[in-house]
């Protein structure tokens, strides 16, 4: 099945994951997924990005880098020069690498490859391969920048020292099924949902007798996933007691969320790798159902659940109840980053993606490359949103990444941009 034929790049090196994913009790990490996201070039040349293999990022990036000239009004007493507007596409000559979130893939693909249109001297190479591996990586200091729904718990640090968390885009958590003949929009609440991962309701017509008498089979992330992650704080924010199954939390024996799928699950549920595998098997297993960032769902065609929010309301997962979700944020920061069962129209199972830098950065090409790339990600970058089925930034989101970026510095500890 082609998923996402629009952000090729990034799923034609996941489709070896969906193939050869982990099945029924599944506790295999994914195996290392290497993108080409962006084509580096100019007026006389044209240069594909070399893959970069993991661990080799850091000494890439300074093997490549080059003296950074802002002139005009980009230029400032700091060694990046202004951060911001214009200036955030002159930059220093670099390649950097990254790994992470494969929720945020099909975003990467599309604003990575934007800003190298806009900035030549920048290609990025993003390894999609899972938040996981992202944090594992980053925190090893193996790659330039890392991307996790889930960010790092405080102090936030590894190898290379304190590690800036900013918020990068906003997505949500489609749980689509596979059942011939039913409508788009099946309601589930929390306890429905529960009851169905912990085996308790097995068949299609136990949620609607208009359903079909067809076997329900759940699907799961077995890789660390903050699709899981979100999922998994929503039904133990909504599940409850009833004649067909206990509560969530009382099932798995928690009240604190894990990337980690709970294990409650396995005994009917099937278990794979990466969005491109849950979203292939929903896609050839008939009575599926399973939870795949939007932006896969909707390439995909799938149809979604009206999940229950806090208000009672039965929402399906769009730009715009995503965005309702996102801006019901108070005080949003890598510390305080739940947006899991808003009221109103916000769908409730959505959540922000969080950039991983160093905030000391040895090279001052890398800092500057990083913090202006960024920049625009969050701003310009944040045009290619919502064709994909991500919602953009809200306001409150884009100032706490640039008020981020401006805390980096060099290893002497001068401050790399000015606002």
């Amino acid at each position: 099945m082609a998923i996402l034929g629009g952000a090729a790049l990034v799923l034609a090196a996941c489709s070896s994951s969906a193939s050869t994913a982990a099945k029924h009790k599944s506790s295999s990490k994914p195996s290392d997924v290497t993108t080409t996201t962006t084509q580096a070039g100019s007026a006389n040349s044209s240069t594909t990005t070399t893959a970069a293999s993991k661990g080799g990022g850091s000494s890439s990036a300074t093997a490549k880098a080059t003296t950074a000239t802002t002139p005009g009004p980009c230029s400032s007493s700091a060694p990046g020069g202004v951060l911001g507007g214009s200036c955030d596409t002159d930059t220093p000559a670099l390649q950097v690498d990254g790994a992470g979130s494969n929720s945020i893939g099909p975003f990467y693909s599309s604003v990575f490859y934007a800003y190298n249109q806009a900035n030549h001297n920048v290609s990025v190479n993003y390894n999609p391969a899972g938040s996981g591996t992202g944090v594992t990586d980053i925190e090893n200091n193996s790659v330039e920048f890392a991307d996790s729904e889930v960010p790092i718990a405080a102090p936030a640090g590894g190898n290379g020292g304190a590690i800036l968390q900013l918020p990068v885009d906003l997505g949500g958590v489609a749980l689509s099924y596979n059942v011939p003949g039913a409508p788009n929009g099946i309601h589930l609440d929390g306890s429905q949902l529960a009851g169905i991962y912990l085996c308790q309701i097995t068949n299609w017509d136990q949620i609607d007798s208009s359903l079909p008498s067809l076997t329900i089979v759940p699907v799961y992330r077995a890789d660390t996933s903050g699709p899981g992650y979100d999922l998994d704080q929503y039904l133990i924010d909504t599940s409850s007691s009833d004649q067909n199954s206990p509560s969530w939390d009382t099932a798995i024996g928690t009240t604190k969320a894990s990337t980690t799928w709970p294990e409650k699950s396995e005994p009917c549920a099937v278990g794979e790798q990466l969005n491109t595998g849950v979203a292939s098997e929903i896609s050839q297993q008939s009575g599926a159902i399973g939870y795949v960032e939007n932006a896969y769902a909707q390439e995909a065609g799938f149809t979604n659940a009206a999940v229950e929010n806090a208000s009672g309301n039965y929402v399906t997962p769009s730009v715009s109840s995503i965005a309702a979700a996102g801006s019901q944020a108070s005080n949003l920061s890598a510390s305080n980053f739940n947006i899991v069962n808003g009221t109103g129209s916000a769908y409730p199972v959505a959540n922000f993606s969080w950039a991983l830098v160093y905030e000391t950065q040895p090279n001052t090409d890398l800092a500057i490359v990083l913090g202006k790339l960024f920049d625009w990600v969050t701003t310009t970058g944040q045009e290619k949103a919502e064709a994909l089925g991500y919602s953009p930034l809200p306001s409150s989101a884009v100032s706490l990444a640039h008020q981020t970026l401006l805390e980096l510095q060099t290893s002497s500890g001068q401050k790399i941009f000015t606002s």
